[in-house]
């Protein structure tokens, strides 16, 4: 996970935001708090998750172990337990104090309390809640973790999901706070729905021109030292450029006034 992953900092979602949410965006953020059944050796708690985003979900990690696709298979297994056990989402409503507890005793992101381990991120999360707003969790099972909502009723409505890439973020964005694992994934209402946006995102690449033009012995991209954006032309692809230009250059042909077109076609009305 290099430093090029690193993603910018989503604003807040307000709490009528939240209520607007789709089915499936409802879906998708009910799939990332699953995220906290990790088998051995990557058990551990979400520091951070989000509301859907475009085309999926993710949720923040802390973990020694550097997380990687190889990883993701036993991860889904785990969450996919949850979906199976069809625990219901229960919102619960706590004051400020109450969440402040919790979270210094490692309740808050957990199956359980952890003396002397608290939940060090829910305490900044709980920070970002502004003074009148209600505080409220989502339990599932023996899982309690600081949440908006809005969920689906049980975690068996989850659907069918994959987790796809994992980057790294740091907390809250602000590169003087910890660097986390940020797992990123996707879900639907079922099987056909996800097979069906893996083979479009399948064909995209296939048509991807950056792939193409590599491929073509056009140019390269070289995302670390110049840029995703800025193509280093190789020959072949230089002689296409210079003919693409020289072919700009030309001035064109004048368009055709009223008496030319009657010197060519005499019979032809002018418009």
């Amino acid at each position: 996970m290099s430093a090029e992953n690193q993603q910018p900092p989503v604003e807040r979602k307000t709490l009528d935001d939240r209520q607007k949410m789709t089915e499936l965006e409802r879906i998708r953020h009910s799939a990332a708090i699953h995220g906290h059944r990790h088998p051995p050796p990557l058990a551990r708690r979400p520091v951070r998750r989000r509301p859907a985003v475009e085309n999926g979900f993710y949720y923040d990690v802390e973990l020694s172990h550097r997380i990687s696709p190889e990883d993701f298979p036993a991860i889904e297994a785990e969450m996919k337990k949850e979906i199976k056990a069809n625990h219901t989402f229960e919102k619960l409503v706590v004051t400020r104090e109450q969440a402040t507890k919790d979270a210094q005793s490692g309740r808050l992101g957990a199956l359980g309390e952890r003396p002397g381990n608290p939940s060090k991120f829910k305490i900044g999360n709980l920070a970002d809640i502004p003074e009148g707003e209600p505080i409220t969790y989502y339990k599932s099972g023996d899982f309690i973790d600081l949440c908006a909502g809005p969920h689906v009723m049980r975690t068996g409505n989850v659907g069918a999901f994959r987790l796809t890439t994992v980057a790294s973020a740091y907390y809250k964005g602000n590169e003087k706070n910890p660097q986390l694992q940020r797992i990123y994934g996707t879900a639907f209402k079922n099987k056909t729905q996800l097979d069906e946006y893996f083979t479009m995102i399948e064909e995209a690449k296939k048509r991807d021109h950056r792939k193409i033009g590599a491929e073509m012995g056009l140019y390269a991209i070289d995302t670390e030292f110049v840029g995703p954006g800025l193509p280093l032309w190789l020959p072949k692809g230089t002689v296409i450029l210079e003919e693409l230009k020289s072919w700009q250059r030309k001035p064109s042909s004048p368009p055709a006034t009223c008496a030319s077109k009657r010197r060519t076609s005499p019979r032809r009305k002018c418009i």
